[in-house]
């Protein structure tokens, strides 16, 4: 195998292996040591290929947004025979990454310690794979349905879709993130809760008064 492509390989490999000890352990209890023992490469080699912690970091968030991206492609896919409408795919995508976080905590904690790594490293604006992306140009899944909604007339002329969409993302990931760190006495049930949310912007996105 040439030199460069090895090279590329095991970039990939402790990219992989950082994400999924960031996830089990916690971004900040996890060392360059521990990433590169389970890689099985040298601490020098990891930084060859990542100058900071702070960019190994960025690399791991933008390769969980690309497999979190994924699977809501592979969700959409699974369900192109039903024929949905707009609001329907926006009520599919809204409480797809509900149940997400619902079932994965760890990811809810990983963004959360991740975002907060790369702010103090003034690294935040780097991040441009993770939802929601910006409205204009964004192809997203959830921004496609909106579009859809639009065009079939399920979703309102008059909602002002840029907003709630920004909204329920922030919404949503900040609710489950109370939930998931415990900092909300709410003795209510989570997913119920969360279906809860989901609804009152997908009623948002068809017009209707809430």
């Amino acid at each position: 195998m040439p030199l460069t492509a090895l090279r590329e390989q095991n970039k990939l490999l402790t990219t992989e292996t950082a994400l999924t000890l960031f996830i089990r352990r916690g971004v900040e209890q996890t060392s360059i040591k521990d990433i590169a023992r389970a890689a099985g490469v040298t601490e020098r080699s990891v930084y060859r290929y990542f100058e900071t912690r702070s960019q190994l970091i960025l690399a791991t968030t933008f390769l969980f947004w690309d497999r979190i991206s994924a699977q809501v492609n592979e969700l959409v896919a699974g369900r192109m025979d039903q024929a949905l409408t707009g609001i329907q795919r926006i009520r599919l995508m809204l409480r797809f990454y509900s149940t997400l976080y619902l079932d994965h905590p760890e990811y809810v904690r990983y963004i959360l310690n991740a975002e907060t790594a790369l702010f103090n490293a003034g690294l935040s604006a780097a991040v441009r794979s993770r939802p929601p992306g910006r409205f204009e140009d964004s192809d997203s899944p959830l921004v496609q349905a909106i579009r859809l909604g639009l065009a079939d007339g399920t979703v309102s002329p008059s909602a002002d879709v840029k907003e709630i969409y920004y909204n329920a993302y922030d919404a949503i990931l900040g609710s489950m993130q109370r939930q998931v760190l415990g900092s909300t006495d709410c003795d209510l049930d989570g997913r119920t809760r969360m279906e809860h949310l989901c609804e009152l912007f997908v009623r948002a996105f068809a017009g209707e008064a809430l």
